[in-house]
This record gives C-alpha cells, structure tokens and sequence, in this order.
C-alpha cells in the first residue's frame, strides 16, 4: 500500500493516486479518441479490447500463469494485430474500415474464446474485473522509484499518454492533414496513411495499457464519449483536444466521488459522468447544442416574419403612392396584413416590431413604415426583385416560377450579395415584372 503523500491521510491517498491514474489514463484515452471521432472509427478501442482476447490466451498457454507482463505483450500483439489487419482489409480487401474492424476483431474473438476452451478452461476470468476494471485497487500493486512507492499502473499509462504527447508534438502538421483526408496528405508528401497507422498502433497501446486498470466498459467511453463532447463545442482540432482532455479528467474526478458515496464501481461510474458531460454539451454547445439551436432558430422565425411583414407593407405603400395623389397615406389594415402574412402572423413578434419604431399604428389598427422600418424594407424588396431578375436571366424561369424563389431567398441576401448581383446584371431599373427596382439605402 502507498503511505504517501504523509499529509494524506489512508483513505485520502487511496482517492488521490485513483484519481490521478484515472486521469492519465482517460486523457490519454480522450486525445487518441479526438482523432478516431474525425476519422469515424470510434468503435476501434471496443473492437480491440474484445480482438486481444486470443493474445490473453496464448500468454497463459506459453507461460502457464496470469503474469502481468506475458499478459500485456500477448495483448499488445493481438491488439495491433487487429488494427493492421483491418487497415489491410479496407485497402486491399476493397471493404470499408468499419466492415474490416468487424472482420477482424469477431475473428480473433472467437479464436481467443476457442484457445480458452480448448487449452485454458479451467483459468478463472473476472467478468467484473474485465467490464469495469479494478481502478479502486491501483495502489496495491506498487514500484519503488527513487526511494518511495508508486502505482504501477501509473508508470504504464503515464508511458503510453508520453508517447502520445511525443507523436502530436513532432508531426503535428501531418497528423492535422491526415485526421480529415490521409489520402491528400499523402498525395503531398504528409505521410497521411503512415499517421493513421500510428493512430491505430497508440490505440491499441493505450487499450491494453488501460484495460486492466478501467476495464472495457470505461476504454470504450472515454475513447469516444469525451471526444464527441468536445466535437459539438469546438471546430478547431487544437481546442478540441483540450476540452476533451477536460471532460476526461471532470468525469473522473465526479465519477470517482459519485462511486464513494453511491458505493459503486469508480470506473462505471466514470462512464456515467462521460455521458452526462456528453448530454451537457448537447444541451449547452454554443454552435451546436439543443438549447441554443432553438433559440437561433426561434430568432430566425422572428426575422423572417418581421422582414415578410416590412416587405409587404413596403409594396402596400409604394403601390398606393402610385394609385393616390395624396400627401397622408393611409396604414394598411390589422385584417388585410393578417390575410397576406397567412399562418406565421404573431402578435407578439408584431409587438416587437412596434418596440422597436420600425412600424407605427394607428388607433385603428391602421399599420405604416416608420423611416427606419422603410430603409429595411427597401433593402428587402431590393434583394426579393435582383434576385427574380438573376433568375429571369440565368435560368430562364417562367414569371409565375419568380416570386416564390425570391421570397425564399431574400431573407439571406446582404449587402455584398445584392451588390455583387446588380453588377452582375448590369444594375437593372426593374425586375422581370415590370416593377422598378429600389435603389441602394443611403446607409449601405
């Protein structure tokens, strides 16, 4: 048992060097897992951890003992056996790589369950152990360092996660390259499928590194779930990196003190916390997340319906400035502009466009532009005819084929878009159906 740190007392050395293992061994987990989520082979750790089966059986056949060392070689073997063989697979076999990972690892698992029967039926297997590990025991198994005792477990993972670190460092460019297009990044010389060949190499390390400490269930999640976290709220591979890195190491920490309290596994419980840091993400993600996504859209149903309100009190006024001699127009009805805006009228939407002055009522439910609400509907209806007009030109559309086409897409033309499409056409006066075009507002 570790006695240190001497300020510690048992029971809180015991949650330190857990945590502390935990932690580099689901980060080194977490980094490797960024990379498999980019490249679709998420199931590789849960394919290699079943495949390693039949190196786990060969250990003891050679050996005849569970020593830990014949163990991790035999699986080591096994474990990059697999990955080589489904990489063979899906480039000579003409197979995808998740039909070749399937092929291989289902084979060397019922191999593995074969030579167990045949030459190791009377071994005994923890089914515990090897679901959700023995990470609550990783201080009993020590190695003496520099006159104290350390977790063997540490120094293994804490090796593996080196490795890693070592290879991201000195082929950052070319791992980069190879995590979206490895066939591009070997075109120019990346060495685009060698990094995926080290990809899976580290892979196969750290889940034998990992299995016996966390177990599958655990390998399997924090490969995969840390890194979809950190997928939802970044887009940039350095940063996802880190934040799955935190995930990792928060789920450890709360699943290790959940398990204490509950008095539960440590190592399924920090599966749990995985996927609830997951669902947080769904739920929060800035870019991506539930919430968020609902409010953009909600926002985006707001806009639509104020600009289609602009829009259409912006032609009531300029067809009435044309029909009607006279100084004082009167607003467009509250029935009339419900009739025309159909199913997506809101009264409250109608209220904000009232709060913020870009339209006016009158006492009679009479409705009118204010300056700034006109200069917004102008810039509408300027889109909605440019656009029938590029349509009229380019495509040769019928008349009654325009206006639906443009209705839709005047609500995601800007400046430089209405621009770019008037000096394309040669800056138009009036759109296919005779109407005249609005000029550029003055404050564009």
């Amino acid at each position: 048992m570790i006695d240190w740190p001497v300020f510690l007392d048992t029971d809180q050395q015991i949650a330190f060097w857990t945590i502390l293992v935990g932690i580099v061994c689901n980060s080194c987990c977490a980094l490797l897992g960024c990379f498999l989520v980019l490249r679709r082979m998420s199931m590789l750790g849960d394919a290699i951890s079943h495949a390693v089966l039949p190196g786990l059986a060969m250990a003891f056949i050679f050996t005849g003992a569970l020593n830990a060392l014949p163990m991790f070689i035999g699986a080591a073997i096994f474990a990059m056996l697999t990955a080589g063989l489904s990489r063979l697979l899906s480039s000579i076999g003409q197979t995808s790589e998740e039909s070749g990972l399937g092929i291989v690892f289902t084979s060397l698992f019922a191999l593995g369950i074969l030579l167990i029967q045949v030459f190791a039926e009377n071994v005994h297997l923890d089914r515990d152990a090897v679901l959700e590990g023995a990470i609550e025991y990783v201080t009993l198994e020590t190695t003496m360092l520099l006159g104290l005792q350390w977790p063997t477990s540490l120094g293994v993972t804490g090796g593996v996660l080196i490795c890693v670190l070592v290879w991201m460092v000195l082929f950052w460019k070319q791992i980069k390259a190879a995590s979206f297009d490895p066939a591009y990044a070997s075109a120019i010389g990346l060495h685009g499928h060698a990094m995926l060949a080290v990809l899976v190499i580290l892979v196969a390390l750290c889940v034998v590194a990992a299995f016996k400490i966390v177990g599958t269930v655990l390998v399997v999640a924090m490969l995969v779930v840390p890194a979809a976290s950190a997928q939802l709220i970044c887009h940039q591979l350095a940063r996802m990196l880190a934040v799955s890195v935190l995930f990792a190491i928060a789920a450890t920490i709360s699943g290790y003190y959940a398990a204490w309290h509950l008095n539960s596994s440590a190592a399924g419980m920090m599966a749990v916390m995985a996927g609830v840091g997951y669902f947080g993400a769904l739920l929060f993600s800035p870019s991506q997340g539930l919430l968020f996504t609902q409010y953009h859209r909600r926002k985006m149903k707001y806009r639509i319906f104020a600009e289609d309100i602009l829009g259409i009190l912006y032609r009531y006024e300029e067809s009435s400035q044309k029909s009607n001699d006279v100084h004082e127009l009167r607003g467009m009805k509250l029935s009339k502009l419900k009739e025309l805006i159909g199913e997506k009228y809101n009264a409250k939407s109608m209220k904000r466009l009232l709060n913020e002055k870009l339209v006016t009522a009158s006492e009679d439910q009479e409705y009118l532009l204010t300056a700034l609400g006109k200069r917004n509907g102008q810039r509408i209806i300027r889109g909605h005819r440019l656009w029938e007009s590029f349509l009229d030109r380019e495509f040769k559309l019928p008349e009654d084929h325009l206006h639906e086409a443009a209705h839709q897409m005047e609500h995601y033309l800007d400046q430089e878009s209405r621009s770019s499409i008037e000096k394309q056409l040669g800056s138009p006066t009036s759109d296919p159906h005779g109407k005249n075009i609005p000029p550029q507002p003055e404050d564009e």
